[in-house]
C-alpha cells in the first residue's frame, strides 16, 4: 500500500485540494511550493516550470500544468482561474470505464466527433489539420501525442482571436481512464461559463456512448 501524503498547511490552490495533488503527484502543496521556491521558479516562465516538473519529477503532463498554474497563483503571478494577461480558463473532467486507447479511438471516430467536436466533416487527428464545426467554430490542431493529448485552436467567428483547447486522456487502472477538456485564453467570464457548460454536457454525452461502470461481483 502506498504511503499516504499528509495534506499540509496549504489545503487548496487554484481550486485543487492538497489531497488531490498528493494523490496524483506524490506531494502536497506545501511540498511543491517549497521545491519550486528552492528551484527559483519565481524567476522562471510557465513553460520552464512545466519542463522542470516533467524532467525532474516525471509527473503526468496534465498535472505538470496544474502544479505550475497553482504555484503561479500562490506567488501572485496569476489570479485564480485567470492568467497574467487577464484571460480566463476553465476545465471539465470525467472518468470513463474503458481504456485510454479506446477512449482516444472514440474521440477520433466519426461517432465520437459528432458528439464532442461536431465538425462539418470528420477529420484525422494530425498537426496542422483544420476543422469547422456546425455552430461556426473553426480551429487547427497544433500539437498532439497520440492517445494522450491534443492541443488545438478554438475560435468562434464573433471572437477577435482564438482560444486554446487542450484535451488530455489518462489511464486510471484496468479499463478505466480520465478525459479532461481544458480551455484557455478565454476573453471574459461569460464566455468561460458558456464553455464550461458546453464541455460538461459533452462529457455527459460521450459517457452515453461508453460502457457503464461494472458492478462488483458478489462473493
Amino acid at each position: 500500500m502506498a504511503k499516504k501524503v499528509p495534506v499540509g498547511a496549504i489545503e487548496k490552490l487554484n481550486k485543487v485540494s492538497a489531497e488531490s495533488v498528493a494523490k496524483h503527484t506524490g506531494k502536497n502543496w506545501d511540498q511543491w511550493v517549497k521545491i519550486l521556491d528552492t528551484q527559483g521558479a519565481t524567476h522562471m516562465t510557465h513553460k520552464e516550470i512545466v519542463a522542470f516538473l516533467g524532467k525532474k519529477y516525471k509527473i503526468k503532463p496534465w498535472w505538470q500544468q496544474i502544479v505550475t498554474s497553482a504555484y503561479e497563483v500562490h506567488i501572485g503571478r496569476k489570479f485564480e482561474g485567470r492568467n497574467a494577461k487577464g484571460e480566463y480558463m476553465t476545465a471539465a473532467t470525467r472518468t470513463f470505464y474503458l481504456s485510454a486507447d479506446k477512449l482516444w479511438d472514440l474521440l477520433e471516430s466519426p461517432q465520437g466527433q459528432a458528439v464532442w467536436l461536431k465538425p462539418l466533416s470528420p477529420f484525422k487527428f494530425k498537426p496542422k489539420n483544420v476543422f469547422e464545426t456546425e455552430d461556426g467554430v473553426f480551429g487547427e490542431i497544433r500539437t498532439m501525442k497520440e492517445g494522450v493529448r491534443l492541443r488545438m485552436t478554438w475560435q468562434d467567428t464573433d471572437w477577435p482571436k482564438a482560444t486554446i483547447l487542450q484535451v488530455y486522456l489518462g489511464e486510471r487502472g484496468e479499463d478505466k481512464s480520465i478525459l479532461v477538456f481544458n480551455h484557455e485564453k478565454i476573453k471574459d467570464g461569460r464566455t468561460k461559463t458558456v464553455l464550461k457548460e458546453r464541455w460538461l454536457q459533452i462529457l455527459s454525452d460521450l459517457a452515453e456512448l461508453t460502457p457503464p461502470r461494472k458492478s462488483p461481483k458478489n462473493k
